[in-house]
């Protein structure tokens, strides 16, 4: 696809109560260095001040989407905002993140450096609800900054690593993802991004920007950081994994190395849930868990394969520390 001089970027905000968080995401966009954008707030019938806070903003680039109903869940919300872009390529950022100025400049320069590249990633930091640096995103040694990668080369190392896209700095092309709507939530749950970003590789390659052009916040009220304090279901991740691991099979040389690490992820999610049982006192819960886990399965990989497993299980024993303590990452998987 051609890019026109200066093409429009349509910057998507699905909001719902943002109120402590959405003055600053609406500064660091209106910002940029990057001027001919729109910046679409879906409100997904907030009852705090959140559009109160909007609407102060005296910039004609803004335009404020109210659903008629609220969404029971912040994919459906992500949805609703394809249908009222225009733009040539489409980002879909958080109301509680912060965004450097030149991030929309960095994306668009990849896209027209990599004339076929479909979507742009970037790093990022981690900040808590007082904008202080935490901890970091790392992209995987397999991977290298501003280089293209096609699915093919991505899936192994998402079955080795999880989900390293930083789901907030993603800029897709507007086609891409027209043609790909909708986020699948009712199939994947809180992966439903993730199995995106898979099925917009498939379409062709993706770059991550290696610059922290983000700061991501996690915040102890989050729906996912309060989901994951609770979880006992195997975590959604694996299941669009799984999904595109049968879709693929066939066409992709997946080594058995790299299915054996993904399997002892497995294995750490399991614990991880069994971890959440006893943690609620649920025993009867906890015993039936651990009577479902398929523990000769893991056996097997860590004998036959103590070379790929040692560095897992000592990966997974430090996490699982850090979950005892009550450390968590909103991004977990």
């Amino acid at each position: 696809m051609q890019i026109s001089a200066t093409p429009l970027i349509s910057i998507c905000i699905p909001v719902y109560n943002a109120e402590k968080t959405i003055e600053r995401t609406i500064e660091s966009i209106i910002n940029q260095t990057y001027k001919n954008i729109e910046i679409i707030v879906v409100d997904n019938q907030s009852t705090d001040t959140t559009l109160e806070l909007v609407r102060k903003y005296n910039d004609p680039r803004i335009r404020i989407i109210e659903n008629p109903i609220h969404f029971k869940c912040a994919e459906y919300n992500w949805n609703t905002c394809f249908t009222h872009t225009l733009g040539e390529f489409i980002a879909l950022f958080h109301a509680d993140d912060v965004y450097s100025p030149d991030i929309v400049t960095r994306q668009l320069d990849i896209f027209k450096k990599f004339p076929s590249v479909v979507g742009v990633f970037t790093d990022g930091n981690i900040i808590d609800e007082q904008d202080k640096v935490i901890d970091t995103f790392r992209i995987p040694p397999e991977i290298a900054g501003d280089t293209p990668y096609e699915y093919r080369k991505l899936l192994p190392v998402f079955l080795e690593h999880g989900d390293f896209l930083l789901c907030p700095s993603a800029m897709i092309r507007g086609d891409t993802y027209r043609n790909l709507e909708p986020f699948r939530y009712d199939q994947f749950g809180s992966a439903s991004d993730f199995d995106m970003w898979l099925r917009v590789a498939r379409i062709g390659p993706i770059v991550i920007i290696n610059e922290k052009l983000i700061h991501y916040r996690v915040s102890h009220t989050q729906g996912t950081t309060v989901i994951n304090n609770i979880r006992t279901n195997e975590a959604d991740f694996f299941g669009v994994m799984d999904f595109h691991i049968a879709k693929t099979r066939s066409c992709i040389n997946i080594s058995s190395n790299t299915l054996g690490r993904y399997e002892l992820r497995r294995m750490e999610d399991q614990i991880f849930c069994a971890i959440n049982y006893a943690k609620d006192r649920n025993f009867s819960g906890l015993y039936k868990h651990m009577g479902n886990m398929t523990m000769g399965k893991y056996t097997w990989i860590i004998l036959t394969k103590p070379r790929v497993s040692l560095p897992v299980l000592i990966k997974g024993f430090f996490k699982m520390v850090n979950t005892l303590k009550g450390t968590r990452n909103k991004c977990s998987q």
